[in-house]
């Protein structure tokens, strides 16, 4: 009988679908993160494994490569999970929809929407006194991390892998916002798999809804402008990002293995 490609086998091309492409990209993100500061990273045909030492849950990621139709997906968990000390926070990141796994000791975050943007297009004109520049040496990498930490929040950042400065040298594009001179917002993208992966947008909140946060996501949508651009939103950024011309393509699932006790 005739094999019947159905889209999510490990020698398929990444260019299969667009799904495929947001999630090799995030896969490989992760990987090089954890690789470009000592961490730990590992790949099977069913989940890519991310360990940077974190103390962010989402930089300790797992992605699943393939739905639970065609793998062993309980086993694959459980080889994935116990692959992290116990004292880590881990995330499972699933494009697929997913079987209770609270069992494996995991409980569920969510389905967060997944949005996609074609490539082309221009950003619009800049809020007035808003300058963004790429991140490019140690001093501009602090104070993207100070902002993004205080502004997101994300507590624990200052140890996070992005805050290491050989996240620089992989392909991760990182761009900060200042206002007189004031970082007050960032963004970044991950090239890959022919997507820009947007990433780590924030604003200080005495500079929101001026249009800041949209102006520093335009500059990650657009960090490779020939690719189209992808990124998680919340339900109450759709419309913003619906604003740039990205569209609403399906949601995740997102579970989390908090430590013991």
């Amino acid at each position: 009988m005739t094999h019947l490609t159905h889209g999510w086998e490990p020698n398929l091309d990444a260019s299969d679908s667009l799904l495929r492409r947001y999630v090799l990209a995030t896969a490989d993100r992760g990987e090089a993160m954890a690789r470009a500061i000592g961490g730990r990273a590992r790949r099977t045909e069913v989940y890519s494994a991310a360990d940077p030492a974190s103390p962010v849950m989402f930089d300790n990621a797992v992605v699943l490569l393939q739905p639970s139709t065609y793998v062993d997906l309980h086993s694959a968990l459980v080889e994935a999970i116990a692959w992290y000390p116990p004292e880590r926070h881990v995330v499972v990141l699933s494009p697929f929809p997913t079987p209770d796994l609270g069992p494996l000791g995991l409980a569920l975050m969510g389905h967060p929407p997944l949005m996609y943007r074609p490539a082309g297009g221009a950003a619009p004109a800049r809020p007035a006194g808003l300058t963004i520049d790429e991140v490019a040496d140690e001093a501009d990498l602090t104070e993207f991390v100070r902002t993004l930490v205080e502004a997101y929040p994300m507590p624990g950042g200052e140890s996070s892998g992005i805050a290491d400065r050989r996240v620089l040298d992989t392909s991760i594009r990182l761009f900060i916002g200042r206002v007189d001179g004031a970082t007050v917002a960032t963004s970044g993208a991950r090239i890959g798999h022919g997507v820009n992966d947007v990433e780590w947008v924030s604003t200080r909140s005495d500079h929101r809804r001026r249009g800041i946060g949209a102006a520093l996501t335009w500059a990650a949508t657009l960090a490779a402008p020939e690719l189209p651009a992808m990124l998680i939103a919340s339900d109450d950024g759709q419309g913003v990002y619906e604003s740039m011309g990205y569209d609403r393509l399906l949601r995740l699932t997102i579970w989390h293995r908090p430590p013991p006790g």
